[in-house]
């Protein structure tokens, strides 16, 4: 086995979306890992990821070790940023990343095969990768971790307005059409009403593709035309870090409609909290939502392809690609069973922390990772 002498991490390491949340749950699995780093980052660290996660990448920042002369290339992020990068010096070059759909774009082949490894986080994107053209010696999957500490000590509750009812759904997402609101929305509208105690909690991050007025308008336009709708609270001001982890607690259930999921974080940091997660039973949420520690609903047995608006806008991306396809009366029956059956929502959220905690934390990836990294 040939020791490495350091690693050259790139990536976006002090974003608050999901590559960034995802960039520092690896470095603390490399805090377990005895080799020098070195991170590189074209973005600032934005402070609302919070003061344990800016303590962590200044604990890197601050380290002057040399990376010796067997050192190894990471680039987190999408294919497109694996070129451009001297790769020369480097005893081996790898590249982490996923994508969401039934297939990856055609030019991302090309990018990852000229990486001497690939990292996926899901089986399922093994598969999607290695069928789309990726080399199948290439690809390996290393899961994302978590560290479950962060999300077991006490929050305070979450000031929520007086009109927000006793028992919460909540979904966290920047708009995208991928992310199913034209799904979640007149499902739970038709399934629950203004009499029930329910309300759906709904934190939007606003994409700068769109303006807040035109998103507001076009998700309600998801709201039936109807009376008596349930309570449903639009949250859109950026959130810092612990306020969004007080938001979870204070919140009873995470729910996600995302058609084509490549892992999901906020499902996982929830199941670390002890609370029970709803996702569509399809592609990368699959690598560690089950039936024993999830509620799952299930898509029909064929695809559809994406949304409109995506192969039109993004269509290098999204051409004639296929996710899971839905039936509204599956999502309301899993919504209505997570809102009533308060002892199955226990026993799934008991064994949801059980899980996150024994096989995602940073200590068990560390292990995948040196599996990669010493050779």
């Amino acid at each position: 086995m040939t020791q490495p002498s350091g690693i050259l991490w790139i990536g976006p390491i002090g974003d608050m979306g999901g590559y960034g949340n995802v960039s520092r749950n690896y470095l603390r699995a490399l805090k377990h890992i005895d080799l020098p780093v070195l991170l590189l980052s074209s973005a600032k660290i934005n402070k609302e990821i919070g003061e344990e996660d800016i303590e962590l990448l200044n604990s890197f920042l601050k380290s002057k070790k040399p990376l010796g002369d067997n050192p190894i290339l990471v680039i987190h992020g999408t294919p497109e940023s694996f070129i451009g990068i001297g790769k020369e010096g480097f005893h081996k070059t790898i590249g982490i990343t996923l994508f969401e759909t039934n297939r990856i774009p055609l030019h991302w082949a090309n990018f990852c095969n000229d990486m001497d490894e690939i990292w996926v986080p899901t089986r399922f994107n093994y598969q999607t990768f290695t069928e789309s053209g990726v080399d199948p010696s290439k690809v390996h999957v290393v899961h994302y971790p978590i560290e479950s500490s962060q999300y077991t000590k006490q929050f305070d509750s979450y000031p929520f307005p007086a009109e927000v009812k006793s028992y919460k759904f909540i979904y966290t997402l920047a708009f995208d059409y991928r992310k199913g609101l034209d799904l979640l929305i007149p499902s739970y509208c038709n399934e629950f009403t203004a009499e029930d105690d329910v309300s759906l909690i709904l934190k939007i991050y606003v994409p700068g593709w769109i303006s807040q007025k035109n998103l507001f308008e076009l998700v309600s336009s998801y709201i039936p035309n109807k009376p008596n709708n349930p309570h449903i609270h639009f949250m859109i001001e950026n959130t810092p870090r612990e306020d969004l982890l007080r938001l979870y607690s204070s919140c009873d259930c995470y729910v996600s409609t995302e058609r084509a999921c490549g892992w999901g974080m906020p499902q996982m940091e929830v199941m670390a909290m002890g609370k029970p997660a709803i996702s569509i039973n399809w592609s990368g949420v699959t690598e560690y939502m089950n039936d024993r520690n999830s509620f799952l609903i299930e898509p029909e047995n064929e695809l559809e392809f994406v949304h409109p608006e995506l192969q039109r806008t993004r269509a290098i991306h999204y051409y004639r690609h296929k996710w899971a396809k839905v039936n509204e009366d599956n999502v309301r029956k899993v919504m209505r069973e997570a809102f009533e059956n308060h002892k199955k929502r226990e026993e799934l959220s008991l064994q949801a922390k059980q899980d996150i905690r024994n096989h995602f934390s940073p200590q068990v990836i560390a292990e995948q990772m040196k599996a990669r990294l010493f050779f």
